[in-house]
């Protein structure tokens, strides 16, 4: 794991609490895409790989063919040079050797042609392993773009849906927030200790999770000790303010 998640994380606050189950799902909506790039990716390149291996099976079996055929037109020209020299040695010296050095001339330009055969086949088969290889390799970056793409598209479709619905989130929290403390004023207005229902609250507030640690409790001399000299610092402002925390929970 990269430091700038891990700091991404580390630095999550109390605010972030209730969008950190939005925040799992689109991880794991970002992994599934991650894990289809990922698939296509190695697909394609072991799509590339086959047609590479193709391409140079079919050139081995062209070269094969083609040293066969020239060895072929080689042995053929061989024998008929010694057919012809067998049959001239009937005649006169002179015209077996005449026959004999046609034989020969004859046999060197089919040598040379099934050669010449040979390297054009050769070159031919090596182009198209190249061409192949390299239209898989083109495959295979564009199905790479596409994907990353589509991916890209998604994110930033799931992004856009998943901003909208934190917005609306934090909208309706804030009006319930409004709410509740609204009604918590009208509910205090009624009895002898109307004054102090922000204090009230800020007590109901230090005996939940976001309260003092029973360190802070014991190093003030008590909990009764700790909450005068916390509510102490604030003002009147802060004491009562419609997002402070203990009024919020209120």
């Amino acid at each position: 794991m990269n430091a700038q998640f891990t700091n991404a994380i580390a630095n999550l606050s109390v605010s972030d609490y209730d969008h950190i189950d939005q925040m799992c799902l689109m991880l794991k909506a970002r992994k599934k895409e991650l894990r289809l790039e990922k698939s296509d990716r190695l697909k394609a390149e072991k799509d590339a790989e086959k047609a590479a291996a193709k391409a140079l099976k079919e050139y081995e079996k062209a070269a094969e063919k083609a040293d066969k055929a020239a060895l072929k037109a080689s042995e053929k020209a061989a024998n008929d040079a010694r057919k012809a020299e067998e049959k001239a040695a009937a005649k006169s010296e002179k015209e077996a050797l005449k026959a004999a050095e046609k034989a020969e001339k004859d046999a060197l330009k089919a040598a040379e042609k099934a050669e010449k055969d040979a390297r054009k086949t050769a070159e031919k088969a090596e182009k198209d392993a190249i061409k192949a290889i390299e239209k898989a390799q083109k495959d295979a970056l564009k199905a790479s773009e596409k994907a990353e793409k589509d991916a890209h598209k998604a994110s930033e479709k799931a992004e856009k849906e998943a901003l909208k619905k934190a917005e609306k989130d934090a909208k309706t929290l804030e009006k319930l927030q409004f709410a509740a403390v609204k009604h918590a004023k009208k509910d205090a207005a009624g009895s002898p200790k109307a004054k102090n229902w922000a204090y009230q609250n800020f007590t109901r507030w230090s005996k939940g999770e976001d309260g003092p640690t029973e360190e802070d409790i014991s190093a003030a001399g008590g909990r009764r000790e700790w909450l005068k000299s916390e509510w102490a610092t604030l003002t009147k402002e802060q004491q009562g303010a419609l997002d402070a925390p203990w009024n919020v929970i209120a």
